[in-house]
């Protein structure tokens, strides 16, 4: 079929010629694409092998990234919020997300309860694991709820990455038959329903900037407005001006909102569903305000450089995250309905086709020719304005779309007798003839269609018109603008629902029993874990100093720590003793409080980060009993209560700021250090992150020298137990969180782990052996070792 290969020049591309004398091209992208997809056949081969050997090599990575960005883009977009003096709308999104946990949990437990079968059947069935999957994901929905209350702002990454996180874990718990079809979409529904009943309730804020803004930006842009008065909204509802800068020139300022920019959003969405692309108007994304001004900016530039009358764009500013300024020269002029029968010439009427012959000449479309796209000045000369949802690039479909909307526009003011008249005079009969497969109301806009209802017949009138020139010969070839019919939508729609539903402690125990039947070897890796850990706390503290400190004695502050722990509560036994050393290290008091409020911070974003991750992974393991979402919520949605009750009360209020504010208000300084010390404060964050690790490990290890043989322990699912009682142990004022400690960890453990309370509680005191008692004589022994040489 081929023959000679030919170089093609410089490039490198190789060209060939077939049988019929053509030239063909062997184009190296397509063979990198050829070998791309040869790679990624023997990758997905290897991996699906692999898989069947160790389960979850492939879905457990990307529902820890998942995992990863669900839990950080929330977070990170409410101290956003929070920067910019925007706290009420991140308290708005705890209450929604606290009514979306209750209502969730509410409606667990009434399914999984006294709910009638048909309920139950609907929401919930039974796991391949024993009992019944969850009917509502608590996970999710608060997440959602959270999420959708609190926004994302311009901060599109982190919009993308929460909602791609969400879609990722729902399709995980959903192959992982950890929830049903319809629970998951209930769980999406409720998150979004609470969310936006939270905002009827509290009111949404005002996101447009004040008027005195839109003055700041112009004087900003070299434009200082002498006035600046508020007019009429313009037809998408955005904010309008009008300024007389000094000098005596005018502006028409269009101030574009988020607000708006979701304006219309589900007609945009059933237009991009309904149309093919060419048909469809380009120029307003379906929810990116960044994309709409971009889109503007770009058509006015490249209208203006082809010579073609329309408003210079002067300025374009953006007044604040959520909104943006657009500022055009004002052209006085009149739109085609204010204009007079009698003014309505066919010398207008063709300057108006030659404007848009010369827009398509440059392969731009305009695609809203309606009688608001055109200024008729007092000179008589034709401005087009109106270019927001216009292309560059355009192809000879969305210039034919644009003559048919024109045709049929001019048609309901002058009639088709003189509209398709003019068209043929400028364009040619074989241009406008091309016309009429197109000359449909899907193809046109909202603004004409609502004038062809007023003006009947207008559009078949130009159909005639069109064929009465040319009644014979082949007939132009029918093109096809709908991708969807509305008739299809809902058939697919019901088909689809219709497939669904067709597919269907032990307080009294002798001390003797507690350490029966023990493994030893799994007791000795817990001893190690221990050891870790202080290890681990060393690494978080030497990470935020700037100082270089004694490894050694580092390293024996941390154990002595633990022997002062035995008079004090577990949150503050530590942080005295490192306060201590610090400063006799030769460190600044000041210093050293930054230091130490900096390393604090650090933890607890670990630990809220772990609590969200380990949680997640703990629902891929068959030994978890204790649902994962339920444990990440509760433990989320306690630290935001408690944080909206101390903000919310005002003794409480000013009871932790004098407290607190002292302690951390050096740690924004001390962090921006540190990041001139990038090492340094990886030694920090990595202690931060293995401190916790490392007491989980004790704790798991304990529990695997109780466990019954063959019963297989998930280390995550203990870790996320460890985590809770930890923060039990900080909370209680009691010396190393006695009593609470083992309270929790007993419960946990038994409800998590499906272990017995015998085993649990065995378990837990031997982990309070190793990590508690264990440590007081070597941390006596630390602590005189110090205080001896004046390091403590």
């Amino acid at each position: 079929m081929f023959g000679r290969d030919e170089p093609d020049g410089p490039t490198g591309d190789v060209r060939a010629t077939a049988a019929d004398g053509s030239r063909l091209i062997r184009r190296p992208v397509d063979r990198m694409r050829f070998t791309l997809g040869a790679v990624g056949i023997a990758l997905l081969v290897a991996f699906a092998a692999l898989e069947r050997t160790v389960p979850n090599l492939l879905i457990g990575p990307v529902v820890f990234a998942a995992g990863v960005a669900m839990a950080v883009a929330p977070a990170l977009a409410a101290v956003e919020r929070l920067m910019r003096r925007e706290g009420r709308l991140v308290a708005d999104g705890v209450l929604a997300a606290l009514g979306t946990y209750l209502v969730a949990l509410g409606i667990n437990l009434y399914v999984l309860g006294p709910a009638p079968d048909a309920i139950r059947r609907a929401l919930t069935r039974a796991h391949p694991d024993g009992g019944n999957v969850e009917p509502v994901h608590l996970y999710i929905a608060t997440v959602v709820a959270f999420i959708t209350v609190v926004g994302f702002g311009d901060r599109l990454v982190l919009r993308n990455a929460a909602w791609g996180a969400l879609v990722i874990t729902a399709a995980a718990v959903l192959v992982e038959h950890r929830i049903t079809l319809i629970g998951l979409i209930v769980s999406f529904v409720l998150g979004r329903t609470a969310a936006f009943g939270v905002r009827w309730w509290r009111g949404s804020p005002d996101l447009a900037p004040p008027d005195a803004a839109v003055s700041a930006a112009l004087a900003e842009a070299e434009l200082p407005p002498a006035t600046c008065e508020r007019i009429a909204n313009g037809p998408a509802g955005n904010r309008r001006y009008e300024a007389t800068i000094e000098g005596g020139r005018r502006l028409s300022v269009t101030v574009l909102d988020r607000n708006r920019a979701t304006a219309g959003l589900a007609y945009r969405l059933y237009q991009r569903l309904r149309l093919r692309r060419p048909a469809q108007s380009q120029g307003q994304g379906l929810f990116s305000l960044q994309h709409v001004v971009e889109q503007r900016t770009l058509l006015a530039l490249a209208v203006a450089d082809c010579g073609i009358r329309t408003p210079h764009l002067a300025a374009v500013r953006k007044l604040s995250p959520d909104a943006v300024l657009l500022a055009y020269e004002r052209v006085d002029g009149r739109t085609l309905d204010e204009l007079a029968e009698g003014e309505l010439t066919d010398e207008l009427l063709g300057r108006m086709w030659r404007v848009v012959a010369k827009l398509h000449r440059h392969q731009i479309s305009h695609r809203r020719l309606s009688v608001g796209a055109f200024l008729i000045d007092d000179a008589g000369q034709v401005w087009l304005t109106r270019l927001e949802a216009g292309e560059v690039a355009a192809s000879s479909l969305q210039h034919r779309l644009d003559d048919a909307e024109l045709m049929v526009m001019l048609a309901t003011r002058v009639g088709a007798e003189r509209s398709v008249g003019v068209a043929r005079q400028v364009l040619g009969d074989d241009v406008v003839a091309s016309v009429l497969p197109l000359l449909r109301p899907a193809a046109f806009t909202q603004e004409t269609r609502a004038r062809l209802r007023k003006h009947k017949g207008a559009l078949e009138g130009v159909s005639k018109e069109i064929l009465a020139f040319q009644p014979e010969g082949p007939q132009p070839k029918a093109v096809s603008l709908e991708r969807l019919r509305p008739r299809t939508i809902l058939s697919a729609l019901g088909g689809a629902v219709a497939v669904y539903f067709l597919i269907g402690q032990f307080s009294g125990q002798p001390i003797g029993n507690i350490f029966k039947g023990m493994s030893w070897p799994w007791a000795a890796l817990a001893l190690v874990g221990t050891a870790l850990g202080y290890v681990a706390a060393a690494m978080g503290l030497a990470g935020f100093v700037p100082q270089h400190l004694p490894r050694v004695r580092l390293l024996l502050a941390q154990i002595a720590g633990s022997f002062v722990t035995l008079v004090t509560p577990a949150a503050v036994g530590g942080v005295a003793v490192n306060t201590r050393f610090l400063q006799k290290a030769g460190i600044a008091s000041a210093l050293a409080v930054t230091s130490i409020a900096a390393s604090q911070v650090v933890a607890f974003a670990a630990f809220l980060l772990l609590v969200m991750l380990l949680g997640s992974i703990s629902g891929s393991s068959a030994s978890a009993h204790l649902p994962p979402s339920s444990v990440i919520v509760t433990v989320l949605l306690a630290v935001a209560v408690l944080c909206l009750v101390v903000a919310a009360v005002p003794a409480l209020r000013k009871f932790v700021v004098t407290r607190v504010k002292p302690v951390f208000t050096g740690v924004g300084p001390r962090m921006l250090e540190l990041l001139h010390n990038p090492r340094k404060l990886a030694v920090g964050v990595g202690g931060a992150f293995l401190l916790p690790l490392c007491g989980s490990l004790s704790l798991w290890a304990s529990v695997c020298a109780f466990a019954p043989e063959g019963k297989q322990i998930d280390f995550a699912t203990v870790a996320v137990v460890f985590l809770i009682g930890k923060s039990a142990g900080s909370i209680v004022p009691t010396p190393g969180g006695l009593g609470a400690v083992e309270a929790v960890l007993s419960g946990g453990l038994a409800a998590a782990t499906g272990i017995s309370g015998s085993v649990a509680f065995s378990a837990v005191i031997l982990f309070r052996l190793l990590t508690f008692w264990l440590p007081i004589v070597p941390g006596w022994i630390a602590t005189t070792w110090l205080q001896r040489r004046d390091a403590l």
